[in-house]
């Protein structure tokens, strides 16, 4: 049975280690899950990162430790929330990931907590001006063709009438928090270093566009295009590429061998 969150003081809790803490972390990344899931489900590229970086998962209601939580209301109570309890928090050069709806969450917040948040990490995301084609306002065959065809999603999980409409509820509510992300996004820049990651055969994100998120923040900005569809990011042989370059971002080291501050550079896996 599905474990419920911790509260302290009546309050949820927020965020939770994806891994135990080293005695005295350097740097944090912050994860935020992808539509209808948690976010340990990236935890393949996390488990690689050297061990002075402390790792935290965005628990959202509705799922996995929270999975009895009535949905969340709307993207700024999950912005505020993390914001109160990482700023309660020991002070640490402190990154965010997260890939396609969780990508847009983790901006939001970046955009939100400058002074917190160094880095992102922006993975099987379009960039400002290019529309997304999921939405909370499909219809339930045509949000299971998506999960169907996505590839991520357990068939046995869709044949079950209670997971087939939990996921269904899950994906609506966390399509629209992405539609809040993406109205936000496209009213200002950001300051901090990206990352972009693509996948070369990514059906809903145009690997050729990626460069464009070099435009939208004053930091440096490295995109990353690997083989792979939507779900490139935890293909196993993308795994400790994708696993360094969060490593260099988290830790501080140059997005590239030749990018200037405000610049693009674009590589890709031999």
């Amino acid at each position: 049975m599905p474990r419920r969150e911790p509260q302290t003081g009546g309050r949820p809790i927020w965020l939770y280690p994806l891994r135990k803490a080293a005695a005295r972390p350097r740097a944090r990344l912050i994860v935020f899950p992808y539509a209808a899931a948690g976010a340990t489900a990236l935890r393949p590229v996390l488990t690689g990162l050297a061990d002075e970086v402390e790792l935290l998962g965005v628990a959202l209601p509705g799922r996995e430790r929270r999975f009895s939580d009535p949905l969340a209301n709307g993207l700024d109570e999950i912005v505020d929330a993390v914001g109160t309890e990482l700023a309660a928090g020991e002070l640490l050069p402190t990154s965010v990931f997260g890939h396609c709806m969780g990508a847009g969450m983790a901006l939001v917040f970046a955009m939100a907590h400058r002074d917190l948040v160094g880095g992102a990490a922006v993975s099987g995301r379009n960039p400002p001006g290019v529309p997304t084609t999921t939405s909370p306002h499909l219809d339930d065959a045509d949000i299971v063709d998506f999960l169907e065809s996505a590839g991520n999603t357990a068939p046995e999980l869709l044949a079950d009438a209670f997971w087939r409409n939990r996921l269904l509820e899950l994906f609506r509510s966390d399509s629209e928090l992405g539609e809040q992300a993406t109205q936000v996004i496209e009213t200002g820049p950001l300051n901090q270093d990206l990352l972009v990651l693509g996948g070369a055969d990514d059906p809903y994100v145009g690997p050729g566009g990626l460069d464009d998120w070099a435009g939208r923040t004053s930091g440096r900005c490295e995109v990353l295009v690997l083989p792979g569809d939507h779900f490139f990011v935890i293909d196993r042989p993308n795994i400790p590429i994708i696993t360094r370059a969060l490593g260099n971002l988290v830790l501080g080291a140059p997005a590239s061998t030749g990018g200037e501050r405000g610049g693009s550079a674009r590589v890709g896996r031999p």
